[in-house]
């Protein structure tokens, strides 16, 4: 069953995944060359426990240099190159692993540490972990209006 949105901006995510699941299927068409070289966007899961916020990113095959982390404001950037390993030989049924370009932008939450964030990348899957602030309240504030 699916999970049904609900919050405006969930709706939009779940949009843009239903796109890039349409782009992705139409770039394994054939006669379809000029899709090969687009930029993949890997598989994201995010959640919350009482210590931290956690963003767990799908990147199999990807070695740790491969991988560039990086915050802007409150947005984290997962950027890096998924090596093909297609053997040149083989005739192919299916190729469903993206390879190439990727790109991948996580809006931070107000009320995290940025200063202490950890990361580590296992058979995989990059685990970036932000620990909530302790005792301080989100820096939000009223704006008058004149």
């Amino acid at each position: 069953m699916a999970v049904i949105p609900k919050e405006p901006l969930e709706w939009l995510n779940l949009f843009r995944q239903q796109m890039d699941e349409i782009f992705r299927f139409l770039s394994t068409l054939e006669g379809r060359e000029g899709f090969t070289d687009k930029e993949q966007s890997p598989l994201v899961d995010i959640y919350e426990t009482d210590r931290s916020f956690v963003v767990e990113v799908e990147l199999p095959g990807c070695e740790r240099g491969d991988i560039t982390l990086s915050l802007c404001c409150s947005t984290l950037v997962v950027e890096g190159t998924a090596r093909d390993e297609a053997d040149p030989g083989a005739t192919y049924t299916c190729l469903e692993r993206g390879t190439g370009r990727f790109c991948r932008a996580i809006e931070v939450p107000p009320g995290v540490d940025l200063e202490g964030v950890q990361a580590r990348y296992r058979r995989g899957l990059l685990t970036v972990e932000f620990p909530w602030c302790k005792g301080e309240t989100p820096h939000i504030r009223e704006i008058p209006i004149q």
